[in-house]
């Protein structure tokens, strides 16, 4: 396994990048196999998505990205447990949720090409997989039954974070 560190990467130069590309497209498919949500994905369906992927690596208390920052990434966390954290209107980071491995984050700004709504911080160390917009484009340009279960799987995921924030709104709500 190489190791070694971004450079020309966006992404925080604290990423230690695990492997990419053909001789780490069997480890990369491997490691989606236990994401949840990748179930529906055949395997050659797998191995063009790993082929689009970059694994890395991250220590404890590394933020991955910043709210507010215009790069476009999916990830999938594969170990470890990272937060995501909102800002609130007096500039303190506030828990918005932990995410556990097997789980998708940063989807919303490879959609919609905003900047992130939130920040990321590790809390562990983990290892995630990313892939970039262009390759996401890329996957529904390329093979369009691919990319209409990659949509469909975020989503689905987009669909329940909007149950449970409304579900947790609604405790708020006087009446």
């Amino acid at each position: 396994m190489e190791n070694r560190r971004l450079s020309s990467d966006p992404l925080s130069g604290e990423l230690e990048l695990l492997g990419d590309g053909k001789s780490f497209q069997d480890t990369i498919c491997n490691m989606l196999l236990g994401a949840k949500g990748f179930e529906i994905f055949q395997q050659h369906e797998l191995a063009y998505l790993s082929r689009h992927m970059k694994a890395y690596f991250v220590r404890a208390g590394t933020t991955i990205f910043h709210e507010g920052d215009g790069i476009s990434y999916l990830f999938v966390l594969i170990q470890g447990r990272v937060c995501v954290y909102k800002e609130d209107s007096e500039h303190q980071n506030k828990l918005l949720s932990v995410i556990s491995p097997g789980r998708i984050f940063g989807e919303i700004s490879i959609v919609d090409n905003f900047p992130y709504s939130a920040s990321v911080i590790a809390e562990s160390n983990a290892t995630f997989l990313l892939m970039s917009r262009e390759d996401f484009r890329q996957c529904i340009d390329d093979k369009p039954v691919l990319g209409v279960r990659l949509l469909g799987l975020i989503a689905r995921l987009l669909c329940a974070r909007l149950r449970a924030s409304s579900g947790q709104l609604v405790e708020h709500i006087d009446g």
